[in-house]
């Protein structure tokens, strides 16, 4: 299959129709530990983004053994999937994605039949509750391998971040995909289980930043923090920029510079708050931002700003991430969908999760972001979709919007 990346920064393909089948399918390959899964084993690594979005279409959209909410979806719409939408712009025929259905139906009306013979197969996750009650996702073992882990190893290692190093993790756990994915990101890097420092964001989010009871509990996350790092041998940092912020402040400096080795996670970190860790905080460390939530998965900052700014791209073709004009408003709206900014215009953020477990398309976020066109960098690393330069919280949305430090 001869593959070209065309003027608008899309990858296209001749008419070849391209073979998905492995020796194993994904529900065999879930049984496989972590450790086995790389990038470059993942099936839409280096596919073109149309022929993965007909192939995750054709599993949702199975009459027999698809997605039950999807093929309601389908029926309610008019569309007939499998037929009409044989292209990524063809997705917003179904409109954007209402997030409260997320909450209203259970988990598994989302996932193909085919794929519930074997449920533990899954690992599931839950967001934080940031704009209402929880929503719940899942991810087939070894998407989540690939997609939490390798990712971050194979970003990891290109940048030299340390391994063989104590980490200290402090956030959630529980039923937050973060917290699962900890472990197993050390390990990938050579090191033991993290010391870990437990965080409920959702509780943090009940309270008022200004109250006792907040600031008290922050207090206990700081101290707890700082115990380990009096006792423990810790070079690497893995927590929320907020808290990091918090947590630098108190260690004194023959600790701040031992750290090797940060990794943000949870709320978008600002390129002033970057520059402030990287320069003053912990000179020493390679520090390595993320950008995604448990919904969608992973953006990785792929390489050093040299500006400080923040650029982050995902593992295409399976997350793709846009920026759309808020010129009509920031409510979610089919018309919008069409409503690309050009490269350098800021816009928000519209997510699409193309996973054979789970599909998302159209997804409004509470982000706003500059769109950027992939790097040599990421091409070389096999990303031919957009990115986003320094996301942050929609402006005009911080007063509906918990976010805290997580």
């Amino acid at each position: 299959m001869y593959l070209e990346i065309n003027k608008n920064n899309t990858i296209t393909t001749d008419n070849v129709p391209h073979d998905f089948s492995t020796a194993q399918d994904a529900c065999d390959a879930a049984y496989q530990h972590s450790a086995t899964m790389t990038l470059r084993n993942a099936k839409w690594y280096g596919t073109p983004l149309d022929v993965w979005v007909r192939h995750v279409v054709s599993l949702h959209f199975d009459p027999c053994t698809g997605s039950r909410y999807w093929l309601q979806k389908e029926k309610e719409s008019g569309i007939n999937a499998r037929k009409d939408i044989l292209s990524f712009e063809d997705l917003r025929l179904f409109g954007p994605m209402d997030e409260k259905d997320l909450r209203k139906y259970p988990l598994e009306y989302f996932i193909p039949q085919f794929y519930l013979k074997n449920k533990d197969n899954f690992i599931l996750g839950e967001t934080a509750g940031t704009t209402g009650l929880p929503k719940v996702t899942a991810y087939l073992k070894e998407e989540f391998a690939v997609i939490f882990v390798d990712w971050f190893r194979y970003i990891a290692e290109k940048r030299g971040f340390p391994k063989k190093a104590n980490w200290l993790w402090a956030g959630p756990g529980g039923p937050h995909i973060i917290g699962k994915a900890v472990c197993p990101v050390a390990n990938s890097m050579e090191s033991m289980d993290p010391f870990s420092i437990d965080l409920d964001p959702r509780w943090l989010k009940k309270m008022n930043p200004e109250s006792l009871g907040y600031k008290r509990y922050i207090r206990h996350i700081i101290e707890q923090a700082l115990d380990v790092i009096r006792r423990q041998h810790i070079e690497v940092l893995y927590t929320t920029p907020p808290l990091l912020e918090r947590l630098g402040e108190e260690m004194n400096k023959e600790q701040r510079m031992r750290i090797r080795g940060v990794h943000y996670g949870g709320v978008a970190i600002q390129p002033e708050q970057y520059k402030n860790f990287r320069d003053n905080l912990f000179p020493n460390a390679v520090h390595i931002a993320g950008y995604g939530n448990t919904l969608f998965g992973l953006c990785m900052e792929l390489e050093e700003s040299e500006n400080g700014d923040l650029e982050y791209f995902p593992p295409g073709p399976r997350m793709i991430v846009q920026c759309v004009s808020t010129k009509d408003g920031m409510q979610p709206g089919k018309n919008r969908l069409s409503q690309i900014v050009e490269y350098g215009e800021k816009g928000q953020v519209v997510c699409h999760r193309l996973d054979e477990s789970f599909f998302i398309p159209n997804m409004f976020e509470r982000d706003e972001a500059v769109r950027i066109a992939p790097t040599k960098t990421a091409q070389s690393l096999g990303i031919f979709q957009d990115g986003v330069k320094n996301p942050s919280l929609l402006t005009g949305l911080e007063a509906n919007t918990r976010t805290g430090v997580y």
